[in-house]
């Protein structure tokens, strides 16, 4: 009778797992439909070399560093069993080129990529401040 109940348990807890979300692709999920690339990018802006998928320091080196950013949970935080690499965001801003958002941030460590890429030239690349 013991056994039964331990190997019952271990189905429940195989069959639990094996219905986790899990994303092997480091980069950006097709699971996730809202990534897109926003704004009238001219040709030869470097904002146009941005990509979706592409690495937090390829940006960085194409558009240097954020005049400022942000960090925040998405939903996917508090499923129980999600294990892919949604669960927070970063979003990054650069005075009179727009917002970078990235995802990344899971169980299985940070590996941040774009999800997100708004060109604007009239940002003026600050957190609002506003109370």
């Amino acid at each position: 009778m013991k056994n039964y109940k331990a190997s019952t348990v271990l189905v429940a807890f195989m069959l639990l797992t094996g219905c986790a979300s899990t994303h092997n692709n480091p980069g950006v999920s097709s699971a996730l439909p809202e990534s897109r690339i926003e704004g009238n990018i001219p040709a030869n802006a470097s904002f146009a070399k941005i990509k979706i998928g592409m690495g937090q320091g390829q940006v960085h080196s194409i558009l240097g560093q954020p005049t400022d950013s942000k960090t925040y949970q998405t939903g996917k935080m508090w499923i129980p069993f999600y294990f892919g690499n949604d669960t927070l965001r970063t979003e990054e801003l650069y005075r009179g080129v727009g917002r970078i958002t990235y995802t990344g941030i899971g169980i299985g460590g940070v590996h941040l990529t774009v999800f997100k890429a708004i060109y604007d030239p009239t940002e003026n690349g600050f957190l609002d401040t506003k109370n």
